[in-house]
């Protein structure tokens, strides 16, 4: 009996031992960033990606702003790995260098990353309030709140808009409706505002459109450019385009309209920001 009792004793001991090994292989802790804090983890367009602390405003698609019943006081967002879905964030560059902004200050003293983060705050604050400044903010959606279809988006901005009847259009005055200038700029086809709408509203008070298309016709790039000044400062752009097939994405960059021209640019340098963070999870699983 007492043969037994040890027998089954070191049964549960073994099998304890066993559980809490596989518990820990399970448990998932994401790598160290150059900035000694963890990197912030999930999947982002079907990518799996580390987040840096350069990158601002993460979403994830449970946050409490997509999701109702996770906006109640005490919601307590789960462990994340490479299986959560990002559906945002932001993060802000000098498009001229593609030097990221980086206002987190822990890096270890002495290291490259804390010298780049100091380099970057130096820049940005010695150019935000500049009217030509270069710094451009870009935003992503993914998820939930990517919405690929640029060519319905540019259509809605025009008087072939299907969801917008004529009548509509001419009771706001034409607010937001665009027609073609028939000219190109910068290698996109430029579209005004509608006669009516400057009329109504004013010049200031209304936006250039900027479109590319591809060659069966879709629009893959929509730039937006206001025609007022704000604060002083420079007019702005949004541009907008999507990162398929390498990830199920679409970018949104802000800046200022004296750099359209170099709107390829742009695009490029925040294409390459957001495709450096995706990750083989194979390679970096020593370090979790």
């Amino acid at each position: 009996m007492k043969k037994l009792y040890l027998f089954v004793l070191c049964v549960i001991v073994l099998l304890g031992y066993m559980y809490r090994d596989t518990s820990h292989e399970a448990e998932f802790k994401p790598p160290m960033s150059p900035h000694g804090v963890p990197y912030r983890v999930g999947n982002l367009g079907g990518k799996p990606v580390l987040v840096g602390e350069g990158f601002s405003s993460l979403e994830y698609e449970d946050s409490p702003r997509l999701v109702r019943e996770n906006r109640y006081k005490g919601y307590k967002p789960p462990p994340r790995d490479f299986n959560s879905v990002i559906t945002s964030f932001a993060v802000y560059m000098k498009y001229t260098s593609g030097l990221i902004l980086v206002r987190y200050g822990g890096a270890p003293e002495g290291s490259e990353a804390a010298r780049t983060a100091k380099e970057s705050q130096k820049q940005y604050r010695a150019e935000e309030h500049q009217k030509h400044n270069e710094w451009v903010t870009i935003m992503t959606n993914a998820g939930v709140r990517y919405y690929p279809n640029l060519t319905a988006f540019f259509n809605n901005k025009t008087i072939n808009s299907p969801i917008r009847t004529r009548e509509s259009m001419e009771e706001n005055h034409y607010r937001s409706i665009h027609i073609p200038a028939n000219k190109e700029e910068f290698g996109l086809e430029k579209y005004d505002p509608h006669p009516d709408w400057v009329s109504s509203y004013g010049y200031p008070e209304t936006e250039d459109m900027y479109i590319k298309k591809d060659s069966q016709g879709k629009v893959t790039t929509l730039i937006l450019c206001k025609n007022k000044e704000r604060n002083n400062l420079e007019k702005r752009c949004h541009m907008y385009w999507n990162i398929e097939p390498f990830m199920k994405v679409q970018l949104r960059a802000l800046f200022n309209r004296v750099h359209l021209k170099d709107w390829r640019l742009i695009q490029e340098r925040s294409e390459k920001i957001i495709k450096d963070l995706a990750v083989d999870p194979k390679t970096i699983s020593n370090n979790l």
